[in-house]
């Protein structure tokens, strides 16, 4: 395949054009997602993982449509940075606070099955890798994320059911 300046330049305008109907032209990271689709698609053609070359443009197209999808997920996970916005001093948490937290951890954890509290202090708590744990228990990697998932979702709810009883607002 012939990957001059030229073709690559043609890419990058294609690419920029579908970014920018996708995206709108309000998006600052443009420029970025180009990059990144050509950084996918020329490393793709070094390890030679597209299957058919006659139809590059799909393959790049598909690649494109990824990174647009990724940069959409991320955005909304992640909130707006502005930069005008004063960074607030992190200060030092009271004792009293820390204890309450650690509590309500605490708490939360034990509304969990076995298996979820264990598999949670494990990989968060006592920082062991996820290798680990699968092997102690009997598990495959897709069934850990699996728990994984769940669990933090079962804690989430049960800390925040304990974080409302300690503030006295349950009902």
């Amino acid at each position: 395949m012939d990957l001059d300046e030229g073709f690559i330049e043609r890419l990058r305008l294609k690419l920029r054009y579908k970014v920018l109907y996708h995206l709108g032209h309000g998006c600052p990271d443009v420029d970025d997602l180009v990059q990144e689709t050509l950084v996918r698609f020329l490393r793709a053609e070094q390890r030679n993982l597209i299957r058919n070359t006659e139809e590059l443009g799909a393959f790049l197209n598909g690649v494109c449509r990824n990174v647009i999808l990724e940069h959409r997920r991320r955005q909304r996970r992640e909130p707006a940075y502005d930069p005008d916005t004063p960074v607030p001093d992190p200060g030092i948490r009271p004792e009293a606070d820390t204890l309450d937290i650690r509590q309500s951890v605490d708490n939360g954890l034990r509304e969990l099955a076995e298996r979820d509290r264990m598999v949670l202090r494990s990989l968060y708590l006592d920082g062991r890798s996820k290798e680990s744990i699968c092997s102690e228990w009997g598990m495959t990697d897709t069934q850990f994320r699996v728990v994984l998932f769940r669990a933090k979702e079962r804690f989430r709810r049960a800390w925040n059911v304990e974080v409302k009883r300690s503030a006295g607002t349950e009902h």
